[in-house]
């Protein structure tokens, strides 16, 4: 039986989902997007915020490059993990709890970046996230966010299979049952743009074509179901730069 909510769902399957890291490609490809988008815009010693940090897989591979960082979780068994695995690296710079999108309770601009993998496609109020994510990243920080987004077939058919319930009683499937939309490139940079963001690097990632050549494909946003976008939160007054 599939759980009622996004956040049951994805605290019942912590352990599988930190076990991914580890063997499927497009997690690995994933995880390295990250470090390396961050650590590009960012030294180390910056403090990061991961907000859905699921089993704390890229908080703590942040941590592993000297990054300061807390990763929340809605659901209470991922923070579970994250921290069991915290205390077996024994680690100093990286600490977890958990925190809904519907309360983030944190200080106004008290975090060099941000990250959301996956997470505004399960929101039910994503502006208003969106928004307060905005708050908290300091000026001339960054925000690193990824989302389904349009143009991608494999998306578009995803959109139509998931109508299907014996499509999406397959384990792997089932998160699709919990995401509500996808997003089009150019309306969700407007949306960023509002908020104060800018200068942004974008990156098409994820498909079901397996092994390194799915990767390479990947890139091609007609393949790519994922868009990473890194943005930078502008000064008052400051233009943004071209967007690639």
């Amino acid at each position: 039986m599939i759980s009622t909510s996004p956040t049951n769902f994805f605290g019942s399957r912590a352990e599988q989902w930190s076990a991914l890291y580890r063997y499927k490609t497009t997690f690995k490809d994933r995880l390295d997007l990250f470090t390396l988008a961050l650590q590009a815009v960012l030294p180390a010693s910056s403090k990061v915020l991961d907000f859905g940090c699921g089993p704390g897989t890229l908080a703590l591979a942040l941590e592993d490059m000297g990054y300061d960082v807390l990763g929340v979780d809605g659901a209470q068994q991922m923070i579970e993990v994250a921290r069991a695995e915290a205390e077996r690296r024994k680690s100093k710079r990286v600490r977890f709890a958990v925190m809904n999108a519907e309360d983030l309770s944190l200080e106004a601009e008290s975090y060099d970046a941000v990250i959301c993998s996956s997470v505004l496609e399960y929101i039910d109020d994503d502006m208003r996230f969106v928004a307060d994510i905005a708050r908290v990243i300091r000026t001339g920080g960054y925000f690193l966010v990824s989302v389904p987004h349009t143009a991608s077939v494999f998306g578009m058919g995803e959109d139509i299979m998931k109508r299907s319930a014996a499509y999406t009683r397959a384990a792997r499937r089932q998160h699709l049952t919990f995401s509500r939309r996808r997003y089009q490139k150019k309306q969700f940079l407007g949306i960023l743009e509002r908020e104060g963001f800018g200068s942004f690097c974008c990156t098409y990632f994820e498909s079901p074509i397996p092994g390194k050549l799915g990767v390479g494909l990947s890139r091609f946003p007609a393949i790519g179901v994922m868009l990473l976008v890194v943005g930078r939160k502008l000064a008052s007054g400051e233009t943004s730069q071209l967007v690639r």
